[in-house]
């Protein structure tokens, strides 16, 4: 095989093998979605935290408050470096609780009402799960995208080799070359 035709084919097999991959770790491990955006956000606020350190050491006022900041930032953020998962976990506690509040409310409104009472509370249990159960919401979304990734790699792939045409060499005198 020539150079040209292994460029070729990583080139058209990169993309599906790589989505193919990325499916299979969502699938597979789902929490390590929720640890990147964690931890990438820890990142971000610990940079944070260097620029304000920074503003606080060259700016002529303020420098307590930039100082308080930076401190703050730099905390914040290696906490969710070190914890990863706790950020998802009370994000879904807290949207949990709101749900259930405000869908208990209405669950009682419904009763008094002599009202169809299903929905408000389908949504009052699914408050519970989200408080009692907090990354249980975060895995089953991460695992439907994996899949979603995965079906999509495979079939982009099953559709690169199939509507791959191998050429064969120019061999052929009777084809003349008009480069």
């Amino acid at each position: 095989m020539k150079k040209q035709d292994i460029l070729s084919l990583v080139q058209l097999f990169l993309v599906p093998v790589l989505l193919i991959l990325l499916g299979l770790i969502l699938v597979v491990n789902p929490d390590t979605a929720s640890a990147l955006i964690s931890k990438l956000l820890g990142y971000v606020l610990v940079l944070c935290a260097v620029g304000a350190g920074f503003a606080a050491l060259v700016s002529r006022t303020g420098k307590v408050g930039k100082g308080i900041c930076a401190a703050v930032l730099a905390i914040v953020g290696g906490w969710l470096m070190a914890h990863p998962l706790w950020l998802v976990a009370w994000i879904s506690r807290f949207l949990g609780m709101l749900i259930m509040v405000n869908s208990g409310i209405e669950l009682v409104y419904a009763m008094k009402q002599k009202r169809n009472v299903v929905f408000y509370g389908a949504a009052t249990a699914v408050g519970a799960i989200l408080i009692l159960l907090p990354m249980t919401v975060s895995r089953l979304v991460f695992t439907l995208c994996g899949i979603a990734v995965l079906v999509i790699g495979g079939v982009m792939l099953l559709d690169r080799i199939r509507g791959r045409r191998w050429l064969h060499e120019g061999d052929d005198p009777n084809i003349i070359d008009a480069l």
